[in-house]
């Protein structure tokens, strides 16, 4: 019987930290998704006559429910939520991930200033609560997708072309073609 060495078992530690980190990484897509998903279902299904899942909060201090209700009465709060449920339904399906990332933050971030500063809870910073954790979840996930942020971040990039349209049918290509090149 073969006694392992220090590399094989080093070699054995950095895979399985990786397994473990991509597993992580998996479970918070899919947690976020599925927040999003039951939080935008919840507001959408009252519009439709049907009972929320949860009730809307207003807010507990004037300041929140200052931007809930000016959201809810310009009609703004209905877009979010519709944007919310599709991005949810994209992180849980795999789809675009990158793109529903960018798009998620913002929601991401007023649900996590909503909750904490203009409901004036920072005792909830380190909580777990989802609204703090959508943000944290968003964050971390964005960062495990950096490589696909930092071509748009050239400082001076240059204009696209008419024949960059050719490269649409690319992003329905696998995942696997994609790493190999």
């Amino acid at each position: 019987m073969a006694i392992p060495t220090r590399a094989d078992i080093s070699t054995s530690n950095k895979f399985d930290i990786w397994f473990v980190g991509k597993l992580v990484l998996i479970f918070f897509r899919i947690m976020l998704g599925a927040w999003m998903i039951v939080s935008g279902t919840s507001h959408l299904l009252s519009l439709f006559g049907f009972a929320p899942i949860f009730p809307q909060p207003l807010g507990n201090f004037h300041p929140s429910n200052v931007m809930l209700v000016s959201l809810l009465e310009v009609g703004m709060f209905d877009i979010v939520k519709t944007v919310e449920l599709l991005v949810g339904l994209c992180l849980v399906f795999n789809i675009f991930v990158p793109l529903v990332l960018a798009v998620a933050l913002p929601i991401s971030y007023m649900v996590f200033h909503n909750s904490i500063v203009l409901n004036v809870r920072y005792d909830r910073i380190f909580s777990t609560y989802m609204s703090v954790w959508c943000l944290y979840m968003n964050l971390i996930l964005v960062l495990a997708h950096i490589r696909y942020y930092l071509p748009m971040l050239k400082m001076r990039a240059p204009m696209g072309k008419l024949e960059d349209f050719k490269m649409l049918p690319s992003i329905f290509s696998p995942a696997e073609q994609e790493e190999k090149q």
